[in-house]
């Protein structure tokens, strides 16, 4: 069965982009672009004006996880349009970005396992700083825009917080995600997880987080997974990711990659936090996840649709006092929830 989609006006080409953000129970899914223009971070949120009552409330760790319930952003939530945080990474030109990038990724490239998000955080040096881009928690039956977190996802997402706690639960955190509800409640319960007045959560709009700039052409994808698209799709990513196929359909990879870390991520963490938390969408995670440890993760789904990036799995960018990076996958995946979503630990 396919996935609907709907087509919407891009200046002045015509793009397909799905409602099916970023595959999101690791079967089904594709990241649309968002909407609006604004690719870099354009908007910062606030609950201080959300009543505890409010339909964004995270929801009880003792919620059933079959429950239909879940976080949703509230209408009334305070945004207001700010400039691009900038100033946490200027780019040069492409060509010597994938220069510079090119020995950070040679020395990620044994990092196929992944690595618990609290241990890895607990590991990193009081020099060095750290950014986690994670995936969503395991979504409601829809694919839109605006569907909510499934009350499993909740779980999930305060889970992590909770593990974080343990490990640091002191230091200041960035969140930033992108325009869906689901991403932002992922942060908003990882926030709550950890400790957090829920009316106190503050996070950034990355759009370019919804997509990543991976797919050339939406269309064609659609006809390459055309029989069974729900599962097809992956397939169709994996043999990109890894055997260069599709490239009709596909930009370049590590040229997306590093325009997509060193434009888009890295100067939307600002410098005077030592610790930030993104939230995107698997189909714009697994291709960078790909690209920074030269292919060693697998999620080679055309062998196996259960290798596929799980639900609060990600990349973690450790950033060094000089500027060096290194790239690790991560599994944010913790407490009584976690076997529901887990990808396979695979090295």
């Amino acid at each position: 069965m396919k996935t609907p989609f709907l087509k919407v006006l891009l200046g002045c080409a015509v793009a397909t982009m799905f409602l099916t953000a970023c595959g999101d129970d690791g079967s089904d899914g594709l990241p649309s672009a968002p909407q609006s223009s604004a690719e870099g971070p354009v908007t910062t949120s606030s609950d201080s004006s959300v009543p505890s009552s409010s339909g964004d409330a995270p929801v009880s760790q003792a919620t059933d996880p079959q429950s239909s319930s879940a976080v949703v952003a509230p209408e009334s939530s305070a945004e207001v349009d700010v400039p691009p945080q900038g100033g946490g990474y200027t780019p040069g030109t492409l060509e010597e970005e994938i220069a510079k990038d090119a020995p950070f990724v040679a020395a990620s490239a044994a990092n196929g396992t992944l690595i618990p998000v609290a241990e890895l955080l607990a590991s990193v040096q009081p020099t060095d700083r750290v950014l986690f881009v994670v995936r969503h928690g395991r979504r409601g039956s829809g694919t839109g825009k605006e569907q909510k977190l499934h009350a499993t996802g909740v779980n999930q997402a305060q889970s992590l917080g909770a593990a974080i706690a343990q490990v640091n639960a002191t230091d200041p955190i960035f969140y930033a995600h992108s325009d869906y509800v689901r991403t932002r409640s992922t942060a908003l319960n990882i926030f709550v997880g950890r400790g957090g007045d829920s009316t106190q959560f503050q996070s950034t709009i990355v759009g370019k987080l919804a997509g990543g700039g991976y797919v050339k052409d939406s269309d064609l994808l659609s006809q390459h997974a055309d029989e069974d698209f729900e599962k097809n799709q992956l397939k169709v990513f994996a043999s990109w990711m890894y055997q260069g196929l599709y490239t009709d359909t596909f930009n370049d990879l590590t040229e997306t990659s590093v325009t997509f870390l060193t434009q888009h991520i890295l100067p939307a963490f600002p410098p005077e936090y030592r610790i930030g938390i993104m939230v995107s969408h698997d189909m714009t995670i697994a291709p960078l996840l790909v690209y920074c440890t030269n292919q060693a993760v697998n999620f080679r789904a055309y062998e196996n649709l259960d290798y596929w990036l799980g639900y609060i799995q990600g990349l973690a960018i450790v950033i060094a006092q000089d500027g060096s990076r290194k790239y690790y996958p991560v599994n944010g995946l913790y407490g009584e929830y976690a076997y529901l979503d887990g990808a396979i630990n695979r090295s």
